[in-house]
């Protein structure tokens, strides 16, 4: 395991120890989130095992890609105030997972290929949510300021980690012919690391936010 294997996998536990101390007194969206650190992280152990015994951990990669995205679709489900935006977040889900499933059997091989095309929809799907979330969060205000909201911190997450996945990806080719890898690797794992961070702060924020004289 690389140093920053070791670093992200450690943010990991940290915010998942989070979650199980705060779990009983969080909101239902966010009793979300905090599951899916373990998912993750189960995912993660999976990926390393597929790499060591087949040489590729594709399939754990767009199993981890659609699972997520159930996670954060369902956690936007519960956030979103609106039918509307409900049965929107709802809809996008089921066409989703049968993208995702067209996508690992006809377009990128889930045993063999990087499910690229699989990230760039769903993290299309999170910013619009993510932006969304923010304009209802402006609408309707509430009275805890908005840095101490688990939804603001939960929503600051998503916006940040799926916009510079794109960047990621992006990168990923260019820097490739370069032969420059490093460069994306180290950013890749940032990305991650401040993703986990602003989980946790997101896990803490809505545990006290729950127990506050305005909940």
């Amino acid at each position: 395991m690389t140093v920053q294997e070791t670093v992200n996998f450690s943010l990991l536990i940290i915010v998942f120890s989070i979650g199980v101390v705060c779990y009983s007194k969080l909101t239902t969206p966010f009793k979300l989130l905090a599951l899916t650190l373990p998912a993750t992280i189960l995912l993660d152990l999976l990926s390393k095992i597929s790499s060591h015994l087949y040489k590729t951990n594709a399939l754990v990669l767009h199993l981890e890609c659609l699972v997520l995205y159930i996670f954060y679709s369902s956690i936007y489900y519960y956030l979103f105030q609106t039918k509307t935006m409900k049965k929107i977040v709802l809809v996008s889900t089921i066409v989703i997972i049968g993208f995702a499933f067209f996508n690992g059997i006809f377009l990128q091989p889930a045993y063999k290929a990087f499910p690229s095309l699989l990230y760039m929809v769903t993290n299309t799907m999170l910013v619009a949510f993510s932006l969304l979330l923010f304009k209802q969060m402006l609408l309707y205000p509430i009275k805890i300021r908005i840095t101490g909201q688990g939804i603001f911190w939960y929503n600051t997450s998503i916006l940040f980690f799926s916009t510079t996945m794109f960047l990621n990806l992006g990168l990923t080719n260019y820097y490739a012919q370069l032969k420059f890898d490093e460069g994306i690797y180290y950013f890749w794992y940032g990305s991650y690391y401040i993703l986990n961070i602003l989980t946790g702060v997101a896990l803490f924020s809505n545990y006290k936010e729950k127990n506050s004289k305005y909940a």
